[in-house]
């Protein structure tokens, strides 16, 4: 009894609802918690499977009224419910024993309902989930919601024993003797053949679930810390996957493993998928991104302009781009647009020439927005600017990194190139020239200002945005070699106090183009090896986000 009752300690001098199915797992529980100085109510559903099932409620009201326990019982038509719902008959008393356990905690105001589980139940729900291909063995938690289940690893024998010193009898259900029944057969044809061969297979499944559950927490928790901007093609499977389901869960869709399966290995690999899920609805892996709703496409939000005429594209439909005219169909492509949004995606024409289009980050033509009056965001401006300063960064042969601050109004109050090579200092990012010159004006803390920089930035300069308590980070092209939002490591993910917001990818591919075609030159120069080397950051940029 040592080990059975110290697992009900906590539950001393508490009102507790139990559910009791009058079987000798859910007794022994009863009598335990009444010998605990537990306050327990005795629950039982007459799940209406055999004719005389009533019977058996009736014994367990007599065990109440003897212990002078509180008692609570319904009858529900299991079969009839199960058929209504296409549910298999051993789900289905699951789902409403558990419904009816929580009517009656809510009615009696208890926030604790206990349930007898044992190792042995344990042992047949990760064999079941194993048989039935499940990704994660993580067997019956001990916690689920107000539901616990405290003698999860004790053996069915230690029960019984338990009974038999008392004198107590219980109710053998002639259903659970009926090898029709998955569990029944695992436990009357299955478990004895394993257990004839290694003794110890129950507590060794019982451990397994344990280790599963756990594991399983701490991957839900690294995809959990999965932030916007983190690209999800360098996350192991195991945090996809969970990532994935997650997302699926919180939109309220159902899904099957092989869904799951499929969106993940599109998003580790970068590519596209269109999966269909249970009742239609469909999913998208595009671009990096997991599109689950139908892709947001507002209208312009300038004065169109006389002449230019709203509709959605057409076949054939070009535009003119500073590199040249190119195929509506293939810009959406390259955005990463879900081929269903495609039809929707607003576009703005004069005749036939295209002169916007409405996707998340709008693509105008070539002097277009000229024609428009439109002016460059702040963000837009500012990486302009730090673009400039980064071409003369490598006019000075230095890695061609700048970076602008903005204040609240989007004026820029600081300005930085990379100098390192020019003072034999590492520590002289662009980044850091910018926020210290952004605090002569702004004082020490920026949390009201935008950082703006050409590239990914590394640990230290992150570490030093965040010092400064930077209200927001723009950045262009990712840094697959030394990058802090993701490129390399997401320190974002951890928590650091004030939490900037990030934006990455604004004009990536003329950030990237400037990048590698400044180390094209480090390699051709006689001084290619040292500077490469200097830099920190070779090859940065290859892994451009779309320009805005």
């Amino acid at each position: 009894m040592t080990d059975l009752a110290a697992a009900l300690r906590p539950y001393a001098g508490q009102r507790v609802l139990v559910g009791v199915s009058g079987g000798a797992d859910s007794v022994a529980l009863l009598h335990a918690l009444h010998a605990a100085g537990a306050q327990p109510v005795a629950a039982h559903l007459d799940h209406a499977l055999r004719p005389d099932s009533a019977g058996d409620a009736h014994w367990v009201e007599a065990l109440a009224e003897r212990l002078g326990v509180p008692f609570e019982t319904a009858r529900v038509d299991v079969a009839a419910v199960a058929a209504r719902r296409g549910w298999n008959l051993e789900d289905a008393a699951r789902r409403l024993r558990y419904e009816f356990l929580t009517r009656t905690a809510r009615k009696h105001g208890l926030t604790v309902i206990l349930t007898a589980h044992t190792r042995r139940d344990q042992a047949e729900t990760v064999l079941m989930q194993l048989l039935r291909g499940e990704a994660v063995l993580t067997g019956i938690p001990p916690v689920h919601g107000r539901v616990r289940r405290p003698w999860l690893d004790v053996p069915r024998e230690a029960l019984e024993a338990y009974l038999r010193g008392l004198n107590e009898s219980w109710l053998d259900d002639p259903m659970n003797a009926d090898p029709h029944y998955t569990r029944v057969w695992l436990r009357q044809q299955v478990l004895p053949a394993l257990r004839a061969r290694f003794p110890a297979v129950e507590a060794a499944l019982a451990r397994l679930a344990r280790l599963s559950r756990e594991d399983d927490a701490a991957l839900h928790a690294q995809a959990a810390a999965l932030t916007a901007h983190a690209p999800l093609n360098t996350q192991p499977p195991a945090v996809l996957r969970r990532w994935v389901t997650a997302q699926l869960g919180g939109e309220g869709l159902g899904y099957h493993m092989d869904h799951v399966q499929a969106l993940a290995d599109a998003l580790g690999a970068g590519g596209t998928r269109h999966v269909t899920l249970p009742g239609g609805q469909n999913a998208t892996v595009t671009g990096g991104h997991l599109h689950l709703r139908p892709l947001a496409l507002p209208g312009p939000d300038f004065p169109v302009p006389p002449g230019w005429n709203l509709r959605t594209p057409r076949p054939g439909d070009r535009i003119r781009l500073p590199g040249g005219t190119r195929k509506v169909s293939d810009v959406l492509t390259d955005r990463h647009v879900p081929r269903e949004d495609r039809p929707r995606v607003p576009v703005l024409a004069a005749g036939q020439s295209v002169k916007w289009l409405g996707t998340p980050d709008p693509v105008w033509a070539e002097h277009a927005r000229e024609e428009a009056g439109v002016s460059l965001t702040p963000e837009q401006a500012g990486m302009r600017e730090a673009l400039a300063l980064a071409r003369e960064a490598a006019g000075h042969g230095e890695v061609p990194v700048g970076a602008v601050v903005l204040d609240a109004a989007g004026q820029v109050i600081g300005r930085g190139r990379n100098t390192s090579r020019e003072h034999g200092d590492m520590t002289r990012h662009a980044e850091l020239h910018a926020l210290r010159e952004a605090t002569l004006t702004a004082g020490a803390y920026l949390g009201a200002c935008t950082l703006v920089v050409t590239l990914e930035p590394c640990p230290m300069c992150l570490g030093a945005a965040l010092e400064a308590r930077i209200g927001r980070i723009v950045y262009g092209a990712h840094n697959p070699r030394a990058g802090a939002l993701g490129g390399v490591t997401d320190l974002l993910a951890h928590h650091w106090g004030p939490r900037p917001a990030v934006q990455g990818g604004l004009l990536a591919r003329e950030a990237a183009r400037l990048l590698r075609a400044t180390f094209q030159g480090f390699r051709a120069g006689p001084a290619g090896g040292a500077a490469q080397e200097d830099s920190g950051v070779p090859g940065a940029g290859r892994a451009a986000g779309p320009d805005s």
